[in-house]
């Protein structure tokens, strides 16, 4: 009987020890993640020699019963900002407690992954060359804005306009340091192809401040900025004895001085935050100064 009994629990024990390994043996089949209302394409361009462009489109759960037309943000560093932008805008809690209207969210990137995206970040948001900055002197393929700008108005936006019902009164783009750069650029060299800027930490000091130099020249001309600009950086942004804050502190300050005719301009310096953790808090509020229901 003991011998039977021994025999027994070795039995039972090889059992469960052999379905363990079957178990962990056994590969679970995963399947792709698709995210619902949200489409892709690619474009390429003959402004930024021969780019090709990812594109991601975020759509409202309500798009395809509905015929509405709707207002979109155009975001910038796509690959790694249309995922929280889209979150925000389209499924998050801010959308649940309608706190924004319903909006279409397009991202720009180039779908090569983080370390292409930081090189061709610098050529494509840059309006220029920085040979004074030791950072400027790191990017010498920078200063290539204008060529990204006409693909965003020639090449991009008619595709956008012609397959998706967008809100043309309600056009805005949201952009974060080189990003946020671009977006105060457009602000002052072509304002009319946006309404609402969402400028999230612009390096002002980006070639001789040239953006000073540029809002200055723009005023010059110009008395109407009929925008929405919300203008925001991180507290902890702090470097050069607090130069990026104040220098855009000094951006903001001249916009007001000049008192734009039309112009709803939001300020904000976020308190507790680096230049990389502000960027979800600059999109949150500015979702909200612009898509304001």
């Amino acid at each position: 009987m003991k011998k039977l009994g021994l025999v027994t629990v070795v039995f039972v024990f090889l059992l469960f020890t052999s379905n363990g390994i079957q178990a962990q043996t056994t590969q679970t089949k995963l399947n792709p993640v698709c995210l619902a209302n949200t489409e892709q394409f690619t474009i390429t361009s003959k402004y930024v020699a021969s780019e090709n462009y990812i594109i991601q489109v975020g759509l409202p759960s309500g798009y395809s019963s509905s015929q509405k037309s709707y207002p979109v943000l155009y975001v910038t560093d796509g690959d790694a900002l249309f995922g929280m932008a889209r979150g925000m805008a389209i499924e998050g809690w801010m959308r649940l407690g309608n706190d924004i209207k319903d909006i279409i969210v397009v991202g720009i990137g180039y779908g090569q992954g983080m370390d292409v995206l930081l090189k061709k970040r610098a050529r494509d948001l840059s309006p220029s060359k920085d040979t004074i900055l030791a950072m400027g002197k790191q990017y010498p393929n920078a200063g290539g804005a204008d060529n990204f700008l006409k693909f965003i108005q020639y090449e991009l936006f008619p595709v956008v306009n012609k397959n998706y019902r967008i809100n043309q009164d309600s056009v805005a783009i949201f952009g974060h340091s080189f990003g946020g750069l671009f977006a105060a650029y457009i602000l002052f060299k072509q304002p009319e192809l946006f309404k609402g800027y969402i400028i999230s930490s612009p390096p002002v000091i980006w070639n001789n401040k040239s953006l000073l130099k540029l809002e200055a020249e723009y005023f010059s001309n110009h008395k109407e900025l009929n925008k929405i600009v919300y203008l925001s950086i991180g507290s902890l942004e702090n470097w050069d004895n607090n130069n990026f804050i104040n220098l855009l502190n000094e951006l903001s300050q001249n916009i007001q001085a000049h008192n734009y005719k039309g112009l709803k301009l939001v300020t904000r310096i976020f308190e507790g935050e680096t230049h990389p953790s502000v960027t979800s808090a600059a999109l949150s509020n500015g979702l909200r100064t612009l898509f304001k229901p």
